[in-house]
């Protein structure tokens, strides 16, 4: 494996309270920071591929709070907070337990939802910001179409889709979805 090969993600997801009910939204403390997977596809240049979308487009999450909210790694969900929402895929944290927070890479998909005050220090809050997480049916979209979307940079108008950016064709990203 080399170091712009993301290990696989574990599918383990495992309740201790097999009698609670499952919840359709919970209530969390959203985190975000680098990776060095989203670095790699950053420096590679492949921000505007499928792969960056899985590298920086995942809220990684406990498997508590996996099981809780009926997921398994790849479902897609919806994170909300009070500056923005945005559709992300879910997957096992390799660094829980952490019940109560999720982890989305610093970039455009945590962007949507972090607050854009800096406190005059030139940085968002990028940590301990309120959320809620729930499932979807969304697909997260791709770096260049989530930007078209949240800022309409690439559309004259609201309909008009004649310089809006289009998906790239996928490229093997296989080793993400183990």
């Amino acid at each position: 494996m080399t170091y712009v090969d993301k290990p696989s993600v574990p599918n383990v997801v495992k309740f201790a309270e097999p009698s609670a009910t499952k919840r359709d939204k919970l209530e969390v403390m959203l985190n975000t920071g680098s990776d060095i997977y989203q670095g790699a596809c950053k420096k590679r240049g492949s921000t505007l591929k499928d792969e960056y979308r899985y590298a920086s487009g995942t809220a990684y999450m406990d498997p508590n709070d996996m099981a809780k909210l009926g997921v398994k790694n790849w479902d897609k969900a919806i994170v909300k907070t009070d500056y923005g929402e945005v559709v992300v895929f879910v997957a096992h944290s390799r660094d829980a337990p952490h019940e109560g927070q999720i982890f989305i890479c610093k970039g455009p998909w945590a962007n949507v939802v972090v607050s854009p005050e800096t406190y005059c220090c030139c940085d968002p809050t990028y940590k301990g910001v309120p959320a809620s997480i729930e499932v979807t049916e969304e697909e997260p979209l791709l770096m260049a179409d989530l930007m078209a979307e949240v800022y309409k940079k690439y559309n004259e108008d609201e309909t008009s889709t004649g310089n809006r950016l289009v998906k790239l064709p996928d490229n093997n990203v296989s080793h993400y979805r183990h």
